[in-house]
């Protein structure tokens, strides 16, 4: 059966700064990442290398800067292929910055778990990319 995880968090930082943390190879792999092949276009190339797991997807919505919805799996996994889950990000502007919802869906029940300890691990970490700060080297890495 396939889950959902899904959370918000508040990130001092305006919608446009945190869109360019999803969207830019170099903001992202700040936070997220130690190489990066992005093309934020509908179909474009969605390629995150995460501390040896080679993460390959394609953007399939990009709404600058509110929404962003990409395929997400795991290149040679034979329980999260490539293709199979989707994970959308949707920024709204709050009164001190955005307010960003993560939504990762058709995740396998064994992969729940995991990828709800590495989102908040790499939210966390976003959070801090997107208002400047430096997150320091990624302790998982």
């Amino acid at each position: 059966m396939a889950d959902l995880y899904a959370t918000e968090i508040d990130i001092d930082a305006p919608v446009e700064d945190v869109f360019r943390h999803l969207t830019d190879p170099a903001h992202m792999i700040r936070w997220m990442g130690q190489h990066a092949t992005l093309d934020p276009t509908p179909g474009g190339t969605f390629h995150l290398d995460i501390n040896g797991v080679a993460v390959r997807g394609h953007y399939r919505i990009v709404e600058p800067p509110h929404r962003i919805v990409v395929t997400w799996g795991v290149a040679g996994s034979t329980d999260l292929p490539p293709g199979t889950t989707e994970v959308e990000f949707t920024l709204n502007a709050t009164p001190t910055g955005t307010r960003l919802r993560l939504e990762h869906r058709n995740l396998p029940d064994t992969q729940t778990s995991a990828h709800a300890t590495g989102w908040n691990h790499f939210l966390d970490r976003l959070q801090h990319a997107a208002t400047g700060h430096d997150p320091g080297p990624d302790p998982w890495q």
